[in-house]
């Protein structure tokens, strides 16, 4: 496990994340947020919508995918 500790809207948070996430997560974290630590709650709000919207993309292309493979 790997601690993380970051400030969100003036509060001190510590997460605890697995070591293959925690490399994963760092490297999205330092795309998405640079190398900020004190990070305000618009940012976060924001970023939680793109990554959602993302998501909800990714969905979409793997039920094309899925659909296009049934029809074969």
């Amino acid at each position: 496990m790997s601690k993380l500790s970051l400030q969100v809207g003036a509060k001190d948070f510590d997460i605890m994340l697995d070591d293959d996430f925690y490399d994963f997560f760092i490297n999205d974290f330092k795309k998405t947020f640079e190398d900020k630590r004190n990070i305000d709650i618009k940012e976060l709000l924001k970023a939680y919508v793109q990554k959602s919207y993302d998501e909800y993309q990714d969905n979409k292309k793997i039920k094309q995918l899925l659909e296009s493979i049934d029809r074969l």
